[in-house]
């Protein structure tokens, strides 16, 4: 007679209750609802009421590569599920036969309401079928399509779509190839649509789709947020826009970044900030502004009320170059502008003299509480005229200098202001040559200091010696919860250092030592600090320098370790899993 054998899951169906839960908790939520759920009804019964499976309300599967199959299996469970609300699918490779799935489902899910598939290969016949979903749809209110070459068709379908749909809410369709046809049809659109934000970035809808947009956005009163980065908008279309500020009464965020607006452009815009009173951040970075652009907008700046965050950083292709004269220009705005709040001049070609005038301002503003001065040669002196700047100041709670070229010295002229300084909360010193020196002026800041939350030295040389200044300042600052140190001579001897300070320190949370020659032996030490540290949850090693043979051991117990601490919170990174499973423990290469 053959041997009867039981399918597994009624194995598994013959366990206690409480076994059955525990295989649960071993499985990832994707396996629990598109693999176990469905497989029999006593099997839905129980993970019905499974606790895990009944909060599950976000399914993160970023490039996971489950093609159109995984799609379809999501999709019966979207079917039927009354849980999930935020799904992230990018770069699944599903392709318009995995939308297909996933649309016929989302036509009676009704409890989802974000859906990524950003680069997913989707092409406009995806897009179809997703439009036609969202004609019935009610709930979803955020849709991210970006980099799927839906193309102008694409669009069309999705403007078709939007003329009925209120409920979405959040369209993202960047980097789809979309051209002035499909822009044209988004505008048609806007006129009845309630979307409140577009984001169609990395197209070229040109001057034409521009100008079909901003007559749109003239009279809507639902959009609050545009990106138009990307779209190789000239001066004429800064002007189709402008006309529409002049008019509008809603849009709050208008980003431009990496266009070809130029000067010219900038006077447009410029003239109607005079008069708009909603548009609160304007991104004007990469669009070849120089002094005169700046000038425009002193002369706005100096009757608008409600713009809060300019940004005009110059690391793209077509560099804005603002300059010490430009600086001049902004900052003789701002000593009587009271709105703004944000300013960012990066990569400006800035140097002490424009830094001078940024310090001497901000000794009576009381608005802007975030600077970001990086890639610009701000040097010791200008560190200087900053520090100055901290001992009047009273507002500003976030200072970037990234390659500031400040040095030790400019590193305690800033130290020295730390000790007593009552609103700064983050401070990025990040590749200014800053050597052990330094550690040590910002040491023995931080050890008065009890208003930093954030501090970069990544990319300097501070060493050894130097993370034994920081590691000693962790065992009494009370205050300072993230501490990056990418990239800076530290070995064993700096991570014993360092194991010390976290043994007693009681408010930093999160540590990153990137790029740093670490071994087997440090790691065992920072191992053993863990055991007495009660505050960690983000302890950051990639690219160590040592084998993987001396460094396996340590890291994995790390690893372990940190996932005991919390599960849910606290991880220990230094690659992928899959990544680290496919190591082999003899193997005598660099961890990257």
């Amino acid at each position: 007679m053959a041997e009867q054998t039981s399918s597994p899951s009624l194995s598994i169906l013959s366990l206690p209750i409480e076994l059955v839960y525990k295989i649960l908790g071993n499985l990832d939520d994707y396996t629990i609802l598109c693999s176990i759920r469905d497989s029999c009804k006593k099997f839905n019964d129980i993970i019905d009421v499974y606790p895990r499976y009944r909060t599950i309300t976000t399914l993160n599967l970023d490039a996971n590569n489950i093609g159109a199959e995984g799609a379809s299996y999501l999709a019966s469970a979207l079917s039927c599920n009354t849980t999930l609300t935020i799904l992230d699918l990018n770069g699944n490779n599903i392709g318009d036969k995995g939308t297909r799935y996933l649309a016929n489902a989302l036509k009676r899910n009704q409890t989802l309401i974000s859906l990524n598939l950003t680069n997913n290969k989707i092409g406009a016949d995806g897009i179809h079928h997703m439009a036609n979903a969202l004609h019935t749809n009610m709930t979803l209110t955020t849709l991210n399509l970006s980099g799927n070459e839906i193309g102008d068709w694409g669009a069309i379908y999705l403007a078709n779509t939007l003329k009925n749909n209120k409920t979405l809410s959040i369209l993202d369709i960047s980097g789809n190839k979309i051209q002035s046809k499909g822009a044209q049809h988004l505008a048609e659109a806007l006129q009845t649509n309630t979307v409140i934000s577009i984001f169609c970035s990395l197209n070229n809808i040109g001057k034409v789709g521009v100008q079909c947009l901003a007559e749109a956005i003239a009279d809507n009163e639902t959009l609050t947020t545009l990106n138009l980065s990307s779209n190789k908008i000239t001066r004429e279309g800064a002007e189709y826009l402008a006309r529409a500020l002049h008019s509008n009464k809603t849009l709050t965020t208008l980003n431009l970044l990496n266009n070809q607006i130029k000067d010219e452009g900038v006077k447009y815009l410029a003239d109607a900030l005079r008069t708009n009173a909603t548009l609160t951040n304007l991104d004007l970075s990469g669009n070849k502004i120089a002094s005169k652009g700046a000038r425009f907008l002193c002369d706005a700046l100096q009757k608008n009320t409600t713009l809060a965050t300019l940004t005009l950083p110059s690391d793209y292709p077509a560099s804005n170059n603002v300059g010490d004269d430009g600086v001049r220009y902004l900052i003789n705005a701002l000593r009587n502008n009271n709105s703004f709040t944000t300013l960012d001049l990066s990569s400006n070609k800035i140097t002490k003299t424009g830094v001078r005038y940024i310090s001497d301002a901000l000794k009576t503003n009381t608005k802007i509480i975030i600077l970001n001065l990086d890639y610009n040669i701000i040097s010791v002196e200008g560190g200087m005229y900053l520090s100055n700047t901290l001992r009047h100041n009273t507002t500003l709670t976030e200072l970037n200098l990234i390659c500031g070229q400040i040095e030790d010295e400019g590193t305690r002229y800033l130290a020295d202001v730390l000790r007593n300084h009552t609103t700064l909360t983050t401070l990025n010193l990040e590749n200014n040559a800053i050597t052990a020196v330094g550690a040590q002026y910002l040491s023995n800041a931080l050890r008065d200091n009890t208003i930093l939350t954030k501090l970069d030295v990544s990319f300097n040389t501070i060493g050894n010696h130097g993370v034994h200044y920081l590691a000693d300042t962790l065992q009494t600052n009370n205050t300072l919860s993230i501490l990056d140190l990418v990239n800076n001579d530290i070995g064993d001897e700096g991570a014993q250092h360092l194991a010390n300070g976290l043994r007693n320190t009681t408010a930093i949370t999160e540590i990153n030592l990137v790029k740093t020659q670490i071994g087997a032996k440090g790691a065992q030490y920072l191992l053993d600090a863990l055991g007495n540290n009660t505050t960690l949850i983000k302890l950051n090693l990639l690219s160590l320098a040592s084998t993987a043979h001396g460094l396996r051991p340590p890291m994995l117990e790390l690893h372990d370790h940190m996932r005991q601490m919390n599960a849910s919170m606290r991880y220990f990174q230094t690659r992928s899993e899959q990544a680290q499973d496919q190591v082999d423990a003899s193997a005598d290469d660099t961890i990257l």
